[in-house]
C-alpha cells in the first residue's frame, strides 16, 4: 500500500464531542506520549480561541440544538495520532500532533461539564481521560489554565449556544497511523512542506469569509486584484508601516509582524444578515460605509462619471470584507511616493507640497535661505548635491528612514497638505536625531526613541496641525553625537544645523558664558 492512500485510509473529520469523547476511544488508551514537549499554552492562547468561538457562533447566529451543517463547521486544526498496541497487549493511541489544542479543549469542556448551567448538555457525553506523562511543567499550566478557563465558562458571555457549538459544530481533521515514523513523517510534512502562510495570506482568507453574501459577486474580482499585488510590497506594507503605524498610535510596542498579530487587523462586520444588531460605536461607520456605497451606485453616476472615496483613516475601526481590502489599496497607493526616489519625475500629493513649499522660499535670485522639505527629501534618498548621505542604505539608517516615513504618512493621513512641508521638516529632525545620537541603530532603538517622546500618538490626539507643530524639539550638540563616522551623514548634519537644531560646543559654552 503506497504512503498517500494509508494516509487518505487514516484521514478522518471529527467533531468535538466525538473526537473528545470516552465512545471513541472504547478499549483504548488516548495517550501524550512521553518525547512530546510540555503543555504551555499561555492565557493569550485561550482568548484567541473563545474570541473565535464567540465571533463564529455570533456569525451563523447559531441556536441550541441547531442540526449540524459541514458547510457552518469550523475547522480547529489537524491532530495526529500514532496507533500501537502497549507493553502489556492493550490499544494506545499516542496524540504525536495537536497536544496542545486537545488539552485545551478538554479544559474547556471539564470547565463547563462542573457547571451547574450546562449539566443537561453533557448527557450522554463524557469527556475522554487523556494519559499524561510525568511532567511538572505540564501539571503547573494545566492547573493554571483550568482556573482561567474556569472564570470564563462562569462569565455570561459563554452562553449555552457557545458550548453547543463548540462540542457539535467544531470538528478538527484526524489523521491515524498505524506506523510511528510515519506519523512522525506524516508530522513534518504539516509543519515544514511548502511555504507557510503569510499574515497577510491569512487575513485575506479572514476577510474574504467575511463579505456579506450580496457581495459574492465582487470575490473575484477583489482576489484577482489581491494577487496581482507583489507579495514582497504587501508583506514590507503590513511589517514596516500599517502595522507599527496601529501600535505606536495606540503607545502599544512593535518589534515584528506576525501570525499572532493579525487580530490588529480584524475589525467588525456589518452585514446584516450575521449580526442584526450593531452597538452604538458602529453606527457611525455604517453610515459612512452606506452613504459612500449608494452614493456611488446612484444611476447619476452615469452621467457626471464622480466617484466618492471612502474617507479611510489609517488606525480607524476596520470594516471586516470589502472594506479591509479597499483600506490596504488606498494605503499601499499612498505610500508610494515615500517609496519612490524619483521625486521629480511624479505627480502626487507628496511632490506637490514639496515644490508649493519651494516656489514661496525662493528669493528674487532664485535661491532658498534655508533648507527645505525638498532639500530633506532630496537628501536622505542621498540626491542632493552639497548634502552628502553616503550612508542611507545601512539597515538602521533604513530604520530611521521607515520611522520617517511612517510619521509623515500619518500626519498626511490625517491633515493632508495643511502644513505638509512644515511637517517634513518637524518630523525629519525627531527622527533623524536617533541616527546622529546613536553609532547603531537597531529595532529597539526605534522603540526606546518613540516611548520617549510619541509624536505617533501625539497626532492621533491633535486637532489641528498646530496641535502637533508647537511642541519645541530638542537640540543636539557635540555631546550628542554618539555616530562615530560623521562625514557618512555629512548632508543630515549639515540640515540639522541650517535649521537651527545642532549647535557646536563652542557657540555653547560661549552662550554659557553671556
Amino acid at each position: 500500500m503506497s504512503e498517500e492512500s494509508s494516509i487518505d485510509e487514516a484521514y478522518n473529520i471529527l467533531r468535538v464531542s466525538s473526537f473528545l469523547s470516552t465512545k471513541e476511544y472504547s478499549n483504548k488508551k488516548l495517550v501524550i506520549p512521553i518525547y512530546q514537549r510540555p503543555y504551555r499554552w499561555t492565557e493569550n492562547n485561550i482568548i484567541d480561541l473563545l474570541t473565535d468561538l464567540y465571533y463564529q457562533c455570533t456569525k451563523l447566529g447559531h441556536n441550541l440544538g441547531d442540526v449540524y451543517n459541514p458547510d457552518n463547521a469550523y475547522r480547529l486544526g489537524t491532530v495526529v495520532l500514532h496507533q500501537h498496541n502497549d507493553e502489556a497487549g492493550q490499544m494506545q493511541v499516542d496524540l504525536v500532533d495537536g497536544q496542545q489544542r486537545a488539552l485545551t479543549l478538554l479544559l474547556l469542556i471539564k470547565a463547563a461539564a462542573d457547571s451547574k448551567r450546562f449539566k443537561e448538555q453533557f448527557n450522554g457525553f463524557t469527556p475522554v481521560e487523556i494519559n499524561l506523562p510525568d511532567c511538572s511543567e505540564t501539571q503547573k499550566n494545566l492547573s493554571k489554565n483550568l482556573e482561567f478557563i474556569e472564570r470564563h465558562v462562569s462569565n455570561p458571555e459563554f452562553t449555552p449556544e457557545v458550548l453547543d457549538f463548540l462540542l457539535h459544530h467544531c470538528e478538527v481533521v484526524q489523521v491515524t497511523l498505524h506506523d510511528l515514523s510515519e506519523a512522525f513523517q506524516f508530522f513534518d510534512s504539516q509543519n515544514s512542506r511548502g511555504l507557510e502562510l503569510s499574515p497577510h495570506d491569512l487575513l485575506k482568507a479572514f476577510h474574504l469569509r467575511e463579505f456579506s453574501a450580496s457581495e459574492n459577486s465582487l470575490k473575484e474580482a477583489v482576489v484577482n486584484n489581491w494577487e496581482q499585488k507583489n507579495t514582497k510590497d504587501l508583506k514590507l506594507l503590513f511589517s514596516n508601516y500599517l502595522y507599527p503605524i496601529r501600535q505606536w498610535s495606540l503607545g502599544k510596542p512593535n518589534l515584528y509582524f506576525s501570525k499572532s498579530d493579525i487580530h490588529v487587523f480584524k475589525g467588525i462586520n456589518l452585514n446584516s444578515e450575521y449580526y442584526p444588531h450593531s452597538y452604538p460605536f458602529q453606527k457611525g461607520l455604517k453610515i459612512i460605509h452606506n452613504t459612500v456605497d449608494n452614493y456611488n451606485q446612484h444611476a447619476h453616476r452615469d452621467f457626471d462619471q464622480q466617484i466618492m472615496e471612502y474617507p479611510f483613516q489609517i488606525t480607524q475601526t476596520l470594516i471586516n470584507g470589502r472594506r479591509f481590502f479597499d483600506w490596504v489599496g488606498y494605503y499601499q497607493k499612498l505610500l508610494d511616493p515615500l517609496l519612490n526616489k524619483a521625486i521629480e519625475e511624479k505627480d502626487d500629493w507628496l511632490k506637490a507640497a514639496l515644490y508649493q513649499q519651494e516656489k514661496l522660499q525662493k528669493s528674487e535670485h532664485g535661491k532658498v535661505s534655508r533648507p527645505t522639505a525638498l532639500t530633506i527629501m532630496q537628501t536622505i534618498d542621498n540626491r542632493k548635491e552639497g548634502y552628502e548621505y553616503s550612508h542611507w542604505w545601512r539597515q538602521g539608517d533604513r530604520y530611521v528612514r521607515r520611522l520617517f516615513n511612517a510619521l509623515v504618512l500619518c500626519y498626511y493621513d490625517r491633515f493632508g497638505e495643511q502644513d505638509l512641508a512644515r511637517a517634513i521638516e518637524y518630523i525629519f529632525i525627531w527622527a533623524y536625531s536617533l541616527r546622529l545620537q546613536n553609532a547603531s541603530v537597531y529595532l529597539e532603538s526605534v522603540e526606546k526613541h518613540i516611548r520617549h517622546n510619541n509624536l505617533f500618538m501625539r497626532l492621533q490626539q491633535s486637532l489641528s496641525p498646530v496641535d502637533f507643530l508647537n511642541k519645541p524639539l530638542r537640540q543636539l550638540n557635540q555631546k550628542n553625537l554618539k555616530i562615530r563616522n560623521l562625514e557618512t551623514v555629512a548632508g543630515i548634519k549639515t540640515i540639522f544645523e541650517e535649521l537651527g537644531y545642532y549647535i557646536s560646543k563652542q557657540v555653547t559654552e560661549t552662550t554659557n558664558v553671556q
